[in-house]
């Protein structure tokens, strides 16, 4: 009987299962995914792609290490999967401060309602005393009869003087900081920036050199 006993205990699934989660139990008590049909979809609007990558998450104010996630920016829900790898659980996005993957860090954003822009996970590219950068990846649902597809988006705001400014290119930074157009195109004229190709370098390195030209002259 005693015997019996240890076995049942190694076998049970619920005990198995606890002794993986530990301290993680409320990270992976929430609602399961409903994953997209990839046969009426084109493609997913996962960043990145639909697989689940390491991250770490601050998930109500704690901190997280060695998650396996992905993030879904149709929906703006993050999706952590469990050790037992079954299916994946939405946390509250609400309650997601920040995500650390790709290199990136993703900040869940609610900004004001004159800025025009949307409550989400947004990139921040740059980190600024002056001013700080984000991209925001976006989404569109669109059908064309029996499938269904995601049309993808970038846009790019900086946030200076406590305002949202929406940035398309090099010329949005020339008419934001109208007084330091020459110390900005010689910086673009030595310093070729791809902006079709490498846009996020390329805006943080501008918006790195602006930050480099209003603390040069409110140091003077």
């Amino acid at each position: 009987m005693i015997c019996c006993a240890r076995i049942s205990a190694q076998n049970n699934p619920v005990e198995n299962y606890v002794q993986q989660v530990g301290d993680y139990a409320d990270l992976y008590n929430g609602k399961i995914e409903t994953n997209y049909n990839i046969i009426q979809y084109e493609n997913t609007p996962y960043y990145m792609n639909s697989d689940f990558t390491d991250a770490s998450i601050i998930y109500r104010k704690i901190f997280l290490p060695n998650q396996k996630v992905r993030l879904d920016l149709y929906k703006e829900q993050l999706i952590v999967l469990p050790p037992d790898n079954r299916f994946g659980i939405v946390l509250k996005s609400p309650e997601v401060a920040k995500i650390f993957m790709y290199n990136k860090t993703f900040e869940w954003m609610i900004p004001p309602k004159e800025s025009g822009m949307k409550t989400g996970f947004y990139i921040h590219l740059f980190f600024g005393k002056k001013m700080q950068l984000y991209s925001k990846e976006s989404y569109s649902f669109q059908q064309d009869l029996l499938t269904y597809r995601f049309d993808h988006k970038i846009q790019y705001y900086l946030l200076y003087n406590d305002r949202y400014y929406p940035v398309k290119n090099k010329g949005s930074f020339s008419k934001l900081f109208k007084q330091y157009k020459k110390q900005i195109n010689q910086f673009l004229k030595n310093n070729p920036l791809n902006f079709e190709n490498y846009a996020d370098v390329s805006f943080a390195s501008l918006a790195s050199y602006c930050e480099e030209l209003i603390t040069s002259t409110n140091e003077r």
